[in-house]
């Protein structure tokens, strides 16, 4: 069972994430915790662990501020997700469930002849985030885990306060349904290359939307 404060540390970074507390907002201990209905501690524990894994900044003598992402932290992102997502797929690979890889390939093959609307690319967007996430577990090492799914939150919180056109979420979408046919002949080097491709593509299309 989590602790009161891992909740509030839960709320405080899904906020971050989705875009309601955005960059560079203040943040009120006080309205927090009443908000919440929780009292201060939980609250100021939460924020500390979330300065540690750089969703906040505590400024002395002017306060708590959501962080901004800077174009550093955005290209140090894609290059973890370059370099580090083939590893881990390697060390996966044997282990990803191949019946989950075909529900993953049949529920992102039903959006491609589709109009997208706002629904549809939230779905999309968190099919995309889950696929990533189950390679991820199956690669059986905690460290590995553990940094890269705070790269894949802090991805989620780029990708939602940023404008991505439907135009790339159809070709994002072919590539994951490449990648599954990959992982399902179980040929990995192909898996490796088409994984890399993505990343590079993604990082590509992201700067262009600037």
């Amino acid at each position: 069972m989590k602790s009161l404060k891992e909740k509030v540390y839960e709320i405080l970074k899904e906020m971050i994430i989705s875009g309601t507390l955005k960059y560079n907002e203040r943040i009120e201990e006080d309205l927090l915790a009443t908000s919440l209905k929780v009292s201060r501690t939980p609250v100021r524990e939460a924020i500390n662990k979330l300065e540690q894994n750089g969703w906040i900044n505590i400024i002395p003598r002017r306060g708590i501020f959501v962080s901004n992402i800077s174009l550093k932290a955005i290209n140090d992102i894609f290059k973890v997700r370059l370099n580090v997502e083939p590893l881990i797929l390697k060390m996966g690979f044997d282990n990803i469930p191949l019946n989950e890889c075909e529900k993953f390939k049949n529920h992102f093959k039903s959006f491609l002849n589709k109009n997208l609307n706002k629904e549809d690319a939230q779905i999309l967007d968190k099919l995309d985030n889950d696929l990533h996430f189950l390679i991820l577990k199956n690669c059986n090492n905690n460290f590995l885990e553990k940094m890269m799914e705070n790269v894949y939150e802090h991805n989620m919180r780029l990708r939602n306060q940023s404008i991505q056109s439907n135009e790339r979420r159809l070709k994002a979408t072919k590539e994951h349904i490449d990648l599954i046919d990959a992982l399902l002949e179980k040929n990995l080097d192909k898996a490796i290359e088409l994984i890399k491709d993505h990343n590079i593509k993604a990082q590509k299309d992201f700067f262009n939307s600037l």
